[in-house]
Parts: structure tokens; sequence; C-alpha cells
């Protein structure tokens, strides 16, 4: 179970490396303006033209401007991301330590921040396939390091 749980925490954490660079960047591109900006320039084109907007334009630019008074910040999005990498760091040595059997504390503190990432990216946005990695390895990370606690106290040593 050890290994199976350390292999599912690294798939979870190569999911996240993609999942933070998404933030990070979605994060850089709102605090830059993003959709807003956008809106406003297509504004400020328009009454350059002389052109009145159709209902149909008028609409679309409800829409955009309703999506992003909706979206969370770009500062949070950020940090999100910023999180999700020190997910990653530990996540892939809490599977190393997996791998090895020790190391029991740093394992439930790894899958913590696992299953706290995945919680966080499900509020976030919502709840996906992508997020199941991280929650199943964070479980079995935390039975895992159960029974690394419980051979150490026994003193028997950790099987392979």
């Amino acid at each position: 179970m050890r290994i199976a749980a350390g292999i599912v925490l690294i798939i979870a954490a190569v999911i996240n490396i993609f999942a933070a660079l998404g933030y990070l960047g979605g994060g850089a591109l709102s605090s830059a303006g993003g959709a807003s900006a956008l809106s406003k320039a297509l504004q400020e084109e328009t009454n350059k033209s002389g052109q009145q907007l159709t209902a149909e334009q008028s609409a679309a630019m409800a829409k955009i401007k309703q999506a992003t008074d909706n979206a969370p910040s770009g500062n949070a999005l950020m940090g999100f991301g910023a999180f999700l990498v020190l997910t990653i760091v530990t996540s892939i040595a809490g599977a190393v330590c997996l791998f090895r059997g020790k190391a029991a504390k740093f394992i439930v503190v790894a899958a913590l921040l696992a299953a706290g990432a995945e919680i966080g990216g499900i509020l976030i946005t919502r709840f996906g396939a992508a997020n199941v990695a991280g929650l199943v390895g964070a479980a079995l990370a935390l039975v895992s390091a159960r029974s690394i606690m419980a051979r150490a106290a026994a003193g028997a040593p950790v099987r392979a």
C-alpha cells in the first residue's frame, strides 16, 4: 500500500504542476487587467468609431463584465498557484518517504497539504477527475503513515 500511495502522490503532483502553472498564469493575467481590460478597450473603440452597441453586443459586454466581477482576484489565484508549487514539492518528498518506509510524520504533513490543495482547487473551480488522484493519494498516504508508525512503535523493521 505504501508503494501505491507514493505512486498516486507522484501522479497528483504531476497534475498539480499543470494546475499551478494555470493558476499562476491566470492570476497574472487577471492582475494585469484580463477580461476587464479587454471589455474597456472594446468599449473605448466603439466610442471612438461613433457606433452604438447592438443589443447582442451589449449583452455580450454585460456577460464579460459579470464574469470578471465574480472571478477570484488575480492575487488569490497566484497565491493558490504558489501553494500548489509547495504541495508539489512536499508530495514528491512524501512519496520518497513512503517508498523508503520512513518519516511517517512528514508523510502525514505531505498528505494533509495534498488534500488541502485538492479541496482548495475544488472550492476555487469545481470538482473534477484531476482532484480524485490527490484525494486518493492523500488518503492512502495517511493510512500508510499510520502503518509505518505502528511498525516503528513495535520495533519491527519496515518491509518493502
